[in-house]
């Protein structure tokens, strides 16, 4: 069993949340911030290139959520890994963020931003009633690629030169979400 490592990050002017499943333990650690356990996962990369702002250190990636108004948490607090590995299908939640999803819920949230289907399944389960408009952004994790690389629209974007990469796609796809 794991429990989670990280609260949650709001401020008073926070008006976008991003909720994503669980940290990445690396084997050591979970890294010093969400989504950085791994080394590998892509969030804050892309993060720092649709803001144009660095992200190199703990303070950086605040600075991008306190300037974009970004409140960011997990779906789960506690869960078991049925195999070794940080992909969502690997976990089984034993028992939801709630507290911490409900204290970034503030009257100013005017979106909220899932970084997965598996996280925007669960949310739907724990706040059947939610009203606050959502979205579906692509899993900026490693191994998602495989998943996006058989998407029609990449493909076909691959095809005409539009992009090299999954990634390439990935950023297009958070340009576009985020710039609501």
């Amino acid at each position: 069993m794991e429990i989670h490592p990280f609260g949650f990050y709001k401020t008073d002017e926070s008006d976008k949340l991003i909720i994503g499943s669980f940290p990445c333990f690396n084997g050591k650690d979970y890294g010093d911030w969400f989504y950085s356990g791994s080394g590998r996962n892509n969030f804050w990369k892309l993060l720092s290139e649709v803001y144009s702002m660095p992200f190199e250190s703990l303070e950086q990636k605040e600075e991008i959520c306190k300037q974009q108004k970004i409140a960011i948490t997990d779906i789960a607090y506690k869960i078991e890994r049925i195999k070794g590995n940080c992909r969502d299908s690997n976990l089984r939640i034993l028992e939801y963020n709630r507290a911490n999803i409900d204290n970034c819920l503030s009257n100013n949230i005017k979106h909220i931003y899932f970084t997965s289907k598996f996280v925007e399944i669960h949310f739907k389960t724990i706040y059947p009633e939610n009203k606050i408009s959502t979205s579906i952004l692509l899993s900026p994790s490693p191994s998602s690629s495989l998943y996006i690389a058989g998407l029609p629209q990449y493909k076909e974007m691959k095809e005409k030169g539009l992009v090299n990469s999954t990634y390439d796609f990935r950023l297009i796809k958070y340009r576009e979400l985020l710039a609501i």
